[in-house]
């Protein structure tokens, strides 16, 4: 099993940074594909390509359909965490809400309520009090 980190899924999305960097990570992928290999990443992977696809102005719907068909969808790929980012993609309506609600799922399951943070935007979430120190 190999280890794929952000910087493989950024060469497959964007090609015209470095067309034979691009064009060795299709290969990969299609050596995946074949049963050649198996590759496999985690939810840290997913939440850092999700946050860097946000801050270059992806669309959401966009970047959720690249995750959940393209990324997971990927033959010879496993993504630990599958089921768990598939239910947080799908839940949220940008990715700064993604972000927001892998943190509130863990949250939820250490059975913490309250939060520190000058972030507005976890007010709407029910279950949580957001403090401000």
């Amino acid at each position: 099993m190999y280890f794929l980190d952000t910087n493989i899924f950024l060469h497959l999305i964007f090609p015209k940074v470095d067309r034979v960097k691009h064009a060795n990570v299709v290969a990969l992928f299609e050596k995946a594909a074949l049963g050649e290999i198996s590759l496999w990443t985690t939810e840290w992977v997913v939440a850092e390509l999700i946050w860097f696809l946000g801050r270059k102005n992806f669309n959401w719907k966009k970047i959720q359909q690249s995750m959940l068909e393209d990324v997971f969808g990927t033959k010879g790929l496993e993504v630990r965490g599958r089921k768990w980012l598939e239910e947080v993609i799908e839940k949220a309506k940008k990715p700064t809400d993604f972000v927001d609600l892998v943190n509130l799922e863990i949250l939820a399951g250490e059975k913490v309520k309250y939060i520190y943070s000058y972030d507005h935007g976890f007010d709407k979430y029910k279950g949580f009090k957001r403090l401000e120190p």
